[in-house]
């Protein structure tokens, strides 16, 4: 009975955890797009850079995947190497989701997608935006 109780609390704090990707956005203009390549890890998937009506800008990405790891972000940087970045999300999710830029990010500059580990400064994979 222990192990049963133990199995739920489990299964419970999985799907309770979860989070659903936020729904893409059909409306949008595609200005830019990029696949994802290998780094120090596998990383697959597109993103593309797009624009609503009011002119936000988003990240949206379509089968995305990579390895987890602690502490990763995504960065719209100006290089692999990310010295002149833009942190667009703290959350690394997988599949298909949109991320919203913030306002006044330099798009013509910043042309790399990049999933970086902050804690080790490690590069898990990236894009260039085209």
């Amino acid at each position: 009975m222990k192990k049963v109780i133990i199995a739920i609390g489990f299964a419970f704090l999985f799907f309770a955890c979860k989070k659903e990707n936020p729904p893409i956005d059909p409306t949008l203009t595609v200005l830019k797009q990029g696949t994802f390549q290998d780094e120090a890890h596998p990383a697959s998937g597109t993103v593309k850079l797009a624009e609503d009506e009011t002119g936000k800008l988003y990240l949206v990405f379509e089968n995305f995947s990579t390895d987890s790891g602690p502490d990763l972000y995504f960065y719209l940087s100006a290089d692999k190497m990310a010295t002149d970045f833009t942190e667009v999300s703290s959350t690394v999710g997988s599949g298909g989701f949109q991320l919203a830029l913030p306002a006044g990010t330099d798009t013509a500059a910043q042309t790399y997608v990049l999933v970086w580990c902050k804690q080790f400064s490690v590069l898990f994979g990236s894009a260039k935006l085209e």
